[in-house]
Parts: structure tokens; sequence; C-alpha cells
């Protein structure tokens, strides 16, 4: 039905089991519609257990709500420093003509974009940054914003510069492994989404389902 639907980057309707950290997410966004500041948050579990799910989720529905907000994704590991996620926040926000520009210079425009409109922004892989000075820049010079920082590394926040920590005033939002029919019934749901109805073996679910909960990560999974 939908081969998209076994692909981890694939956004379900629904994100089962992460109703209350979605939740809080969006407690902390809310603001951002009356026009004021919203809460940074750290967003921190070990891989695969729907921390990027939970917030991409949050994001898209953002986007189907208004166009009043703006909701930017990074993934840091991708673009592992400051200057390549201000290139793709120009990406992004469609601005030109950067590539004779200094870092500095790049950053008073994405700033000057970024302060248009509230925005909800999104820095997955946070500690495979090669420095965090970019955390300063945007927690110094973008007004109303909420910024969702993801981490496998739960001494992330201890690392930061005082100044830094100071600045974004994080909450710390911590996602619990799945438990083991937690992971069978979203694998499940993986399944009703993929493949036409008994295509694939539900007796195997289990099996794959112990599998995944041994190795605590629901995309080996959704691989299997």
């Amino acid at each position: 039905l939908n081969e998209l639907a076994l692909d981890y980057t694939f956004i379900p309707p629904l994100v089962p089991f992460r109703e209350n950290q979605q939740a809080y997410i969006a407690s902390c966004i809310k603001p951002l519609f009356q026009n004021r500041t919203g809460k940074n948050i750290l967003i921190t579990g070990s891989h695969g257990i729907g921390k990027t799910l939970a917030v991409r989720h949050i994001l898209k529905e953002l986007e189907n709500q208004t166009e009043e907000i703006l909701s930017l994704y990074i993934n840091c590991w991708k673009k592992n420093s400051g200057y390549k996620v201000l290139v793709e926040l120009c990406a992004l926000l469609e601005i030109k003509f950067i590539q004779n520009l200094t870092t500095e210079q790049i950053a008073k425009k994405v700033s000057s974009a970024l302060n248009k409109k509230p925005v909800v922004l999104c820095l997955d892989e946070i500690d495979k940054l090669e420095n965090n000075d970019i955390l300063y820049t945007l927690s110094e010079d973008i007004f109303k914003k909420a910024l969702l920082i993801i981490t496998n590394e739960p001494n992330f926040l201890s690392k930061l510069d005082t100044r830094i920590k100071s600045r974004l005033a994080m909450d710390i939002l911590e996602f619990k492994p799945y438990s083991q029919s937690e992971m069978e019934e979203i694998l499940k749901q993986r399944i009703e989404y993929a493949f036409p109805p008994k295509v694939f073996p539900l007796e195997h679910l289990n099996e794959i389902a112990a599998i995944s909960f041994q190795a605590k990560d629901v995309r080996s999974g959704i691989y299997l």
C-alpha cells in the first residue's frame, strides 16, 4: 500500500505512546500563537524511541494549522557546524546570494528573516555539532521562538558553556524507552500503513517486537 511507511523518516497520522510528551511540547509552543516567546526544550533519551518522530509530527501539524508561525527542522549530524546550520536555514527561508558573505553576515540575514514571525526551530542530533556557538547566536538574536533541541547524549547540558545555558533557560523533556508491548503495537500500526490486509504474517510480529525490544530501538523492528 505504502512502502514509505517502512522508512525511518515516515511521519504517521498518529504517534502512539508519545501523547504526553507531544502535549508538553505543544504547551511550550503555545505562547507563540499569542505572539509571545515560547519555551526552549532539551529533548533527551536513547536512539530509536520516537524523539524525532514526535517533534516532526508536531512541526507538520503546526505547518498545516497556521502560516503565522515558522516551523524549521535541521539535522546536525548532516549540518555539523554553525556555518552549515546557517546555510541550511538560508535554504529553508529562501535567502539567496550568500556565497560571498561571512558567517556573521549570514547570521544577520537569518536572524532578520526569523524575526519577521514567531518560529519553532528544531535542532536534532545537537551533540554532533563541532561547537555550540550557534546556540548562543540563536538564543541572543531570535526574539519570539521555541527551540527544540534533541540529543541522545544524557550529559549534553552539563557540557554547554554557562552563558549559553543561561541564555537558553531550557526545560528538559526525557523520553523513556518503549516497552515490548508498545513496540509491538507500533510495528503492527506500520504494517497496517504499509501492506494490504493479510499480506504480512502477523504470527512473526511478536518475534520481531522481541528483537526490537532487545535492541532498544523500534527502527530495527521497522527494518525487519
